[in-house]
């Protein structure tokens, strides 16, 4: 079923695709839906949604897919400590890091499944480098908060795939030989491995961390927002819920909110015609301090959609949040058919 899109917008997907294609894979080029959510996010500014795609999370997050240990299972080496996580927390909301962590995860499977073509189980054996770290970044809350969100969805959506976790610290380097062939393992990592030129940091395959200019950041500037928002307060200790009756499968469901303050949790339900309420996007706390919140679910059953913005969490303050939301039929082809 196509996206409900006009000929402008699908034109402008395309052209994303094209400007990105050297690094996502070829599976993420069939999905539509991935491509519209990066160009909505931006108003199809292309040249903004290809540099939140590639020019920020992609230069500045250090990780990278090492190499494969000695049962084939790959090994991923993130820079925890020269990164910049404070710098990574600024220039992309904690949602677009998680779609880009989703990205290097399936990466990884479609390595394994291009090395081992019958590999029942994907595996994974991450390397957390922390030398460097700072006191600063441990105890900087949005980071903590961001990294725990991606972790979260790690387990819940890829159970059982982590073979073990390496934190650099003492003794780590004859643990790391038990499992990884001392040929393809960087010297400093106490392998044999090095550049061509026989630098042991092995910069040619590692992807080492960098600051985040400060030019890349999120700006707090002042949203204009269209007179078809309608205006909700929500008191302490209340929630608002927004309903929907969706008719006709495989609809989208659109919204946009702004909170003039403060964050809000936000969910989507779904109640079919005999059926209790099923949790289709989880509780999730939101803030809008760069921008507004915006998202799209393709609606495959018919039945009532209900969106909820929950202030139950708050003892104190209410919020004052502007939204619209709009359910839009699907768009019918002959390539449907």
């Amino acid at each position: 079923m196509a996206l409900n899109i006009s000929s402008e917008e699908q034109a402008a997907l395309e052209e994303l695709k094209r400007r990105t294609i050297d690094c996502v894979t070829p599976k993420m080029l069939e999905d539509n839906y991935l491509f519209y959510r990066f160009a909505k996010a931006r108003n199809f500014n292309l040249a903004e949604a290809e540099f939140m795609l590639r020019k920020v999370l992609v230069k500045y997050t250090p990780s990278c897919l090492m190499c494969f240990d000695k049962d084939g299972h790959a090994v991923r080496y993130t820079d925890c400590g020269r990164g910049d996580a404070k710098g990574l927390v600024n220039v992309a909301k904690k949602e677009e890091s998680l779609k880009y962590y989703v990205y290097l995860i399936e990466q990884d499977i479609e390595a394994l499944l291009k090395r081992h073509k019958k590999f029942e189980t994907q595996m994974f054996m991450p390397i957390f480098d922390f030398e460097s770290f700072t006191y600063a970044t441990a105890i900087h809350m949005k980071t903590l908060q961001c990294w725990l969100y991606c972790l979260k969805a790690y387990i819940d959506n890829y159970p059982e795939t982590l073979k073990c976790a390496f934190v650099i610290n003492d003794g780590w380097r004859e643990e790391l030989l038990k499992l990884i062939d001392a040929d393809v393992l960087p010297a400093f990592l106490g392998g044999n491995k090095t550049d061509p030129d026989g630098n042991p940091e092995c910069n040619t395959i590692v992807k080492r961390g960098q600051p985040v200019p400060k030019s890349c950041y999120m700006t707090n500037e002042r949203k204009q927002l269209g007179a078809d928002f309608q205006k909700l307060i929500i008191p302490p200790l209340c929630k608002k819920e927004i309903s929907f009756e969706v008719k006709e499968a495989n609809s989208n469901l659109e919204w946009e909110y702004d909170i003039k303050s403060k964050d809000i949790d936000f969910s989507l339900l779904f109640k079919g015609e005999t059926l209790e309420p099923v949790e289709l996007i989880p509780k999730q706390r939101t803030d809008t301090c760069y921008e507004t919140e915006k998202g799209l679910f393709k609606c495959e059953k018919i039945g009532t959609y209900t969106m909820v913005l929950d202030n139950s969490y708050s003892w104190i303050y209410p919020k004052e949040v502007y939204i619209r939301a709009a359910i839009n039929p699907p768009k019918h082809d002959n390539s449907d058919k």
